[in-house]
């Protein structure tokens, strides 16, 4: 990411993993996140993190090179089989991108998002819920997300997936 990247106060929290950690039903659109997705990927962090407490002023391009360094393994290496994007006829509307960042001694969600038109339709947690069964079935035994201080969707979105913060906040990247 770029040097000028703002940088903010995140908490991180993890979670034992089970092999019923996936609940509910896969929509039919579900499927894994590709390397061509990475434009893709782009255009929707953008629309989904514009005007939230997530949105750190950056143009669709840095949000594509935030997308890019995931991909590329610059968070440590990405994990493919636990990434996942629900797609519509018009592109990518949510998407979950998973990499072991070996500080956090874990895979971490790295990225969670959904377009604005599809907020709050639970694809986050079915999201989340794809990532956990499958970071299973490849034998991790945690997972963590670094969620901002202040992010109270995101906090009772992983709360509800069976998270709980670390004691300690960390300062993180954007």
């Amino acid at each position: 990411m770029p040097d000028g990247t703002p940088r903010r106060n995140a908490r991180l929290w993890k979670r034992t993993l089970l092999g019923k950690s996936g609940a509910g039903v896969r929509p039919a659109n579900l499927r894994n996140v590709t390397r061509e997705d990475v434009p893709s990927l782009g255009a929707l962090l953008f629309g989904a993190f514009l005007g939230t407490i997530d949105d750190a002023g950056q143009a669709i391009s840095q949000y594509e090179s935030k997308a890019t360094a995931i991909v590329a393994g610059r968070y440590g290496e990405w994990i493919p089989a636990a990434s996942w994007a629900i797609e519509e006829t018009d592109g990518l509307r949510s998407a979950c991108l998973v990499c072991n960042y070996k500080p956090y001694g874990c895979p971490v969600i790295a990225v969670v998002a959904t377009a604005p038109s599809y907020k709050r339709t639970g694809d986050g947690g079915r999201l989340v819920d794809a990532a956990l069964l499958s970071l299973w079935a490849l034998g991790y035994l945690e997972c963590c997300a670094m969620i901002p201080v202040g992010n109270d969707a995101s906090e009772q979105l992983f709360k509800s997936r069976g998270f709980s913060p670390e004691t300690a906040a960390r300062i993180g990247t954007a």
